[in-house]
């Protein structure tokens, strides 16, 4: 994925998006881990953070909980990087 990024005009050495991948892998780890029976410590953010529901069709909606997150964040602080629209 990070070639494919950086062949695609991605900065992938600037240290932000260095840090923010670090904790797409971590996340990614978890979710590899869930489908082995494995535990791993992102599971409970996992399941505060994004709402699920399964459909009559066995169709399956996700949503992150963007105010959770938001207290998450005002509770661990922000960091100086300019906010993304």
């Amino acid at each position: 994925m990070m070639h494919t990024l950086g062949q695609n005009g991605i900065d992938i050495s600037d240290n932000a998006f260095v840090r923010d991948m670090a904790l797409v892998i971590e996340m990614t780890k978890g979710s590899i881990y869930r489908s082995l029976d494995l535990n791993h410590i992102t599971h409970g953010l996992f399941e505060a953070l994004v709402e699920l529901q399964v459909d009559p069709d066995n169709s399956v909606a996700t949503e992150v909980n963007q105010d959770l997150l938001e207290e998450y964040i005002k509770l661990f602080g922000d960091d100086d990087d300019p906010e993304i629209p």
